[in-house]
């Protein structure tokens, strides 16, 4: 009984230090004592001749075969335009999983050697961000859910090639394979995409972004008390999957809470 006690303890205490990543990095999720808890994270929005929206997910395409979704494939988290054939991976777009370029969590940037390359859209469905109901309250997305971008059919259970952004079975970023213990495991709406920006039905919060430099917009030679001034998203800028519930409309905005999800390094 006590050795059984112990191992229980100790898959508990392995849970806990896997779960959510490290304070700061891509992964990390909020707690009531994160330093980042209660800080303002941004919509993403476009005016004038800024585009910011949407905000989506493709991958480009470097596996071994090609037109085809594999695990060679990068992942990105694509701002300001929709992801799909003929699209481009832009400067301070989010690599999603481990590439020749840069670790999950980085930003392309403007020298980078994936920076223009093709971008390709997912399957219809997909992608979406899904997490395992294995918390305190089933049907709430608890601390203790693990969480992963579902890129692969089918769209109600975690299956090989999935990428796992918040779990103890692997570090974010890596992907599920057929022989891992999450492969199979039955997952439930936490986004449905395609456009992550949106509080769209089933939807459990949204990606926003913490104005790191606090830059707006202004339309070029425009009166700016005629204008509103949007927040840009640029370099410096942590990008979070945010939770809380969104405000009211023109400045939409919300604040890091617990269960937030850092998706940016």
């Amino acid at each position: 009984m006590k050795k059984s006690m112990r191992a229980c303890a100790l898959a508990a205490l392995i849970f806990m230090l896997c779960i959510g990543g490290a304070s700061g990095q891509f992964g990390y999720r909020v707690t009531n004592s994160s330093p980042e808890n209660g800080n303002i994270v941004e919509d993403f929005a476009s005016a004038g001749t800024m585009k910011q929206t949407p905000v989506q997910m493709g991958y480009s395409d470097g596996g071994d075969n090609a037109d085809l979704f594999d695990l060679g494939d990068t992942v990105y988290l694509h701002v300001g335009e929709v992801a799909m054939t003929g699209s481009k991976v832009k400067v301070n777009d989010v690599r999603l999983t481990t590439s020749s370029f840069g670790l999950p969590g980085s930003k392309v940037g403007s020298g980078d050697g994936d920076q223009g390359n093709d971008l390709r859209r997912f399957s219809p469905g997909l992608s979406r961000m899904v997490f395992l109901d294995d918390g305190s309250v089933i049907g709430q997305f608890d601390l203790d859910d693990p969480v992963y971008i579902k890129v692969v059919t089918p769209l109600d259970r975690i299956g090989p090639g999935d990428i796992r952004l918040d779990s103890p079975l692997g570090s974010p970023g890596t992907r599920v394979s057929k022989l891992d213990g999450d492969n199979g495991a039955p997952c439930s709406v936490l986004h449905p995409g395609p456009s992550f920006n949106l509080w769209l039905p089933g939807a459990r919060g949204v990606i926003r972004f913490i104005n790191a430099n606090g830059n707006h917009y202004v339309e070029p030679g425009a009166m700016i008390s005629a204008l509103s001034s949007p927040p840009i998203y640029d370099g410096p800028d942590v990008v979070y999957f945010d939770v809380s519930n969104p405000t009211a409309y023109p400045r939409n905005f919300g604040y890091l809470t617990p269960n937030a999800i850092r998706m940016s390094g």
